[in-house]
């Protein structure tokens, strides 16, 4: 029979319950039907129940981990909180201590992030290792023990604050969707695939807002935050989106690192990612311009302004790469242009 460790000390019934269910080879990973909020051609947008409490239980976990202010334990939920049943309120503690030791630290790349979310979302590569299914079983047991406390106290609102950012960008994408979708296809040189993405909208994300998991053979899963302003929600989809046409082993990264090869430079780990804000910022302010709309702000540009080695990537990337997406020049000229342009090491003094 399989016991497994967990970080506090659960009741005895809670581990009655995990030990019955994993020992007799049973699974809880059967993800529910989902329906999304509203679907375009290429994204469906979705404010699911679980997915965004597994967010919640994540940022609650780095809170705590680092003593910092989490849910129900600062903010306006505090009075709902302590207004719930003793056994709620411990279920939802002794869960956030689960995330912050199992879940939580790391990146959302890991491998616990990793399996919770596409499980979540209900992709076809979800645990089928057995060390994988017991770990997301696990997950599933004391996601359900914290259940009550966010659907009490966080669940209503939350979903309203969902909706709204979706119902609000559905309409740009009617007007923008197909224009900006082709154009991207073409710069990154990768037909779309795995449409419509699916587009999870959350609270919190992490640091960054916003991040995307590539699958094989084709397409992905978009996390969001509803935090991210709704004038650049259009240029946050779409940049996410465009990690699905930038992968390793595309166009746009194989002619970067070709070019670096070729010249013998060692390119800057994050030079890409700046290639990809800048392509797809450009084409959603370009496309904007052109309907009408002058003025949009890119978020490279934001970005720039607060993160030095970025602002100068930037604007080497200013200077070579508008050739290449107005058809003067080849793909494979303007990467071997920009990483020419690149800064060189200083030689070690002999």
């Amino acid at each position: 029979m399989i016991q497994p460790a967990l970080p506090f000390q659960a009741s005895r019934c809670a581990l009655f319950f995990i030990v019955l269910v994993l020992g007799t080879g049973a699974s809880l990973a059967q993800t529910p039907e989902q329906a999304p909020v509203a679907t375009t051609p290429h994204f469906a947008f979705y404010s699911d129940f679980e997915t965004n409490l597994n967010d919640a239980l994540i940022a609650a976990g780095n809170a705590r981990k680092h003593a910092k202010g989490e849910l129900f334990h600062a903010g306006p939920e505090v009075a709902c909180f302590d207004a719930l049943a003793p056994s709620a309120r411990a279920a939802w503690d002794r869960v956030v201590d689960y995330y912050a030791e199992i879940v939580s630290p790391g990146r959302f790349t890991d491998r616990p992030q990793y399996l919770l979310r596409a499980y979540l979302a209900g992709f076809p590569d979800r645990p089928t290792d057995a060390s994988s299914r017991q770990f997301v079983d696990i997950a599933a047991i004391f996601r359900e023990a914290a259940a009550p406390a966010f659907s009490a106290c966080r669940w209503s609102a939350l979903d309203g604050k969902n909706r709204h950012w979706i119902g609000a960008l559905v309409p740009r994408l009617a007007a923008y969707e197909q224009t900006i979708a082709s154009r991207l296809e073409a710069l990154y040189q990768k037909r779309w695939t795995g449409l419509p993405i699916r587009v999870d909208v959350v609270e919190t994300v992490d640091w960054s807002g916003a991040n995307t998991i590539i699958l094989e053979p084709g397409g992905g899963h978009i996390l969001v935050s509803n935090e991210n302003d709704l004038p650049h929600a259009l240029e946050v989809v779409f940049h996410e989106a465009s990690h699905l046409l930038m992968d390793r082993r595309d166009p746009v990264q194989e002619a970067l690192e070709g070019a670096a090869k070729s010249l013998g430079v060692e390119l800057p780990a994050d030079l890409w990612h700046v290639v990809l804000f800048y392509m797809t910022g450009e084409t959603v302010s370009e496309i904007l311009d052109a309907a009408g709309e002058p003025g949009y702000t890119p978020m490279l540009d934001e970005i720039a302004a607060r993160n030095r080695r970025w602002d100068g990537y930037r604007k080497l990337i200013a200077g070579v790469w508008p050739a290449y997406m107005q058809g003067t020049q080849p793909l494979t000229d303007a990467a071997a242009d920009l990483v020419r342009a690149l800064p060189q090491p200083e030689p070690s003094p002999k």
